[in-house]
């Protein structure tokens, strides 16, 4: 029956959406600290989120990933957890993350996307994310712990340091998703079903 067809598409979908949260959140909890924003593996797997799963299952997942995480859950970098965690000087990184994922997915919807527009497509997500999470980072700073810095002081902080990695995270991230895509595909997990009685 076709009711039973976009049943099991809707089941399947909701197993790769909740797939791609859990691996974001093993991904934060994997820290290299070098300051007040860590480096993880975060932006490797929201980008590839993105890309794998389409603008509004990609967000999704990240979106789910922000509901553990805010309800108790360590799953934020370093183990965090908590509403705090959106107050504190990573916290405009995680509405930014959900941004770039919805934007990396819309900019690379169609499956015969290249490599090469892939990765722009993730560069563009990430100067978004950038853009939010430093604006939050100021924000942080200068409401909750009256430290108030300038825009150069701020992005020495928490995005200069960070470019380097993050580009090579997307690089392999890039290179990943059509074979991710092609995988997923092959599995028929994203195509819809049309079943007759």
């Amino acid at each position: 029956m076709v009711y039973k067809g976009v049943l099991f598409v809707s089941l399947r979908r909701k197993m790769l959406v909740s797939l791609f949260a859990a691996l974001i959140c093993i991904s934060s909890i994997l820290i290299f600290p070098i300051g007040p924003v860590p480096i993880t593996l975060q932006v490797f797997f929201i980008v590839l989120t993105g890309a794998v799963l389409g603008p509004k299952m990609g967000a999704l997942s990240v979106v789910i990933w922000i509901m553990l995480g805010t309800f108790g859950l360590p799953v934020f970098a370093g183990g965090k957890a908590g509403p705090m965690v959106l107050l504190g000087p990573t916290g405009g990184y995680l509405p930014g993350f959900t941004i770039c994922a919805w934007i990396v997915g819309a900019l690379t919807e169609k499956r015969t996307s290249s490599r090469l527009r892939i990765g722009l497509a993730m560069v563009v997500g990430m100067a978004v994310a950038y853009a939010v999470g430093l604006a939050g980072f100021m924000a942080s700073f200068a409401f909750f712990l009256q430290k108030p810095m300038t825009v150069q002081q701020a992005l020495a902080i928490a995005v200069y340091p960070f470019i380097a990695f993050d580009l090579v995270k997307i690089v392999l991230a890039a290179w990943l998703t059509p074979v991710l895509r092609a995988a997923i595909d092959r599995a028929g997990l994203l195509e819809e079903q049309h079943e007759h009685a």
